[in-house]
């Protein structure tokens, strides 16, 4: 039996009744053989793209020690649950003891994760642009500060073109199936 860490994604209305969800994550670990350690409400929260025409879910964190092999299994009986929408399934190497002791004294029903801790767009939706050059890379030392919106090109706001400052040739704009001819007024005469 090895320790594993499963994240099971439950439809929203059906993760209302707590009591219904540990029955069944128990159910399906049960069918594997599996022991259930902790089986903690994560978060409910909006999906990034619609699963199974829901647009939002509740993530449950379970942690089991499972025989290997039965891993499939769980994996198929999820996909053949109604209730649950996806699973990820990964090994749980790095669990210690005394942090199972601080999750197994968490309420199961009390959310482990607080809304907006780590969530994509809590700063303000700006992204990760404003703590550093690329995204978490500090600025370089003595690098001449920008002006906001100047870009990443220095040249206020003026992105394209070439290096040295040339403007960029715009090539003429492809037309499908036919070319088109432009005559003149004095050429048609």
């Amino acid at each position: 039996m090895r320790r594993y860490e499963a994240m099971f994604l439950f439809d929203t209305p059906a993760a209302r009744d707590w009591a219904g969800i540990d029955q069944e994550v128990r159910r399906l670990c049960g069918r594997i053989e599996a022991q259930v350690l902790v089986c903690l409400k994560y978060d409910e929260r909006k999906l990034a793209f619609e699963i199974r025409r829901r647009k939002r879910g509740t993530y449950v964190l379970v942690y089991m020690d499972a025989p290997p092999e039965r891993i499939g299994d769980l994996e198929r009986d999820v996909q053949l649950s109604e209730v649950i929408l996806r699973i990820i399934i990964v090994r749980a190497e790095n669990l210690t003891e005394e942090k199972l002791a601080q999750l197994k004294a968490h309420n199961p029903e009390v959310a482990l994760c607080p809304a907006g801790d780590g969530r994509r767009h809590d700063d303000h939706g700006y992204g990760d642009r404003r703590s550093g050059r690329w995204g978490g890379e500090p600025e370089a030392a003595g690098a001449p500060a920008r002006e906001p919106g100047a870009g990443r090109s220095g040249r206020g706001g003026r992105s394209a073109g070439h290096r040295d400052g040339r403007a960029a040739v715009r090539r003429p704009r492809r037309r499908r199936g036919r070319v088109s001819v432009r005559r003149s007024v004095e050429g048609t005469a």
